[in-house]
């Protein structure tokens, strides 16, 4: 099926795909830094506490590490399907996504109907 998007599109949506790959870098770089041992620090929150609120911490810090990885290989995926010429056509029927779609998620892999076939089939959908 031939691309549908323009030249000038594609290139607004390299350029979100782009910054947003670069602000995933940055959360986590953070969230790295956030992982590191804390110093000891005194005060008036007993150690256990501290150790608590530390591991907490940490927990969500790498469940965010992981859910940017994630993001960011769905953006590296349309990245290369751009380089490819695929950009932009749905994974499961090969239609073109529309623009307008691809602007608000430059990352995704299906058009609206696959998408709300695959998460009603999941027990996603709303009532």
């Amino acid at each position: 099926m031939s691309q549908a998007l323009t030249a000038p599109q594609l290139d607004e949506l390299k350029q979100r795909l782009l910054a947003r790959r670069q602000e995933l870098h940055a959360q986590m770089a953070q969230n790295r830094a956030n992982l590191a041992p804390a110093e000891n620090t005194a005060g008036s929150v007993s150690q256990d506490e501290n150790a608590r609120l530390a591991n907490q911490t940490r927990e969500v810090d790498t469940r965010l590490t992981a859910l940017d990885a994630d993001e960011l290989a769905r953006i590296d995926r349309a990245l290369e399907a751009m380089d490819a010429g695929d950009y932009g056509l749905c994974d499961a029927c090969g239609c073109a996504i529309p623009f307008e779609r691809l602007k608000i998620e430059p990352m995704t892999q299906h058009c609206v109907a696959c998408k709300s076939a695959w998460e009603h089939k999941q027990g996603i959908a709303r009532a």
